[in-house]
């Protein structure tokens, strides 16, 4: 019996690893500016660059992506249309988001962005602010 229960925490140890590194995620943008606008952005980690992206109103864009091994899988945007200064926002942050979204659905909009999911029943809209806000679990943002 006293094996049993350091093999058992083994097999769970290797299962946990294994989803963890092969967790698939997405994140996908939605101009929802209104008016016409056209939202200019770039999505970076600490090992990828997505590049500088214009979307179209009411159109979106996304990308694919799999989680790190120790759970710390960070993506931020800088997004910027017509007059407004520049936003930034962290749109995955392994640490708020792993279990919430498969698929993190944000829409970007002029005085909030806001987050949807098969995991949420309803929008978390996050106001902007300056610096890189990040949402937290209570839906306040930090920077």
């Amino acid at each position: 019996m006293a094996g049993i229960i350091p093999f058992a925490f083994v097999l769970f140890s290797i299962i946990s690893i294994s989803y963890a590194i092969n967790d698939p995620k997405s994140v996908v943008i939605k101009n929802d500016l209104g008016s016409g606008l056209v939202l200019a952005f770039r999505c970076l980690s600490a090992d990828d660059d997505l590049g500088v992206h214009l979307l179209p109103p009411g159109e979106s864009w996304g990308f694919h992506f799999k989680t790190r091994f120790i759970g710390n899988t960070l993506f931020h945007c800088g997004f910027k249309w017509a007059l407004a200064d520049e936003k930034k926002f962290t749109v995955y942050d392994d640490n708020q988001h792993h279990y919430t979204c498969s698929e993190c659905v944000w829409s970007i909009q002029r005085n909030s962005t806001c987050l949807t999911s098969n995991a949420i029943t309803a929008s978390l809209c996050y106001p902007w602010s300056p610096g890189w806000p990040t949402p937290t679990p209570d839906g306040e943002n930090t920077s």
